[in-house]
């Protein structure tokens, strides 16, 4: 789910010293064994900090499997700039 979406394809982990960056990821782990990770992508003048955001959240179990837990931000657009 996370791995085959192809919006996500490109990121990486968040690195705050790193600017203009227009997606990553954080994962955390959780109570249960597994990870929660989050996802986001952004658009519109990310040198700046991003205008527009779309955040994904997902909880992975030990076991491996992926659970889509939310969803936040702006709808992402058909076509993104690049």
């Amino acid at each position: 789910m996370i791995a085959t979406n192809p919006l996500f394809a490109g990121a990486g982990e968040l690195d705050p010293n790193l600017i203009g960056t227009s997606k990553w990821w954080v994962a955390s782990a959780n109570a249960g064994g597994g990870y929660t990770i989050v996802v986001t992508l952004g658009w519109g003048d990310c040198p700046s900090g991003c205008i527009s955001r779309h955040t994904w959240t997902f909880d992975v179990d030990a076991d491996g499997t992926v659970d889509l837990t939310s969803e936040t931000g702006e709808p992402v657009p058909s076509v993104l700039p690049g």
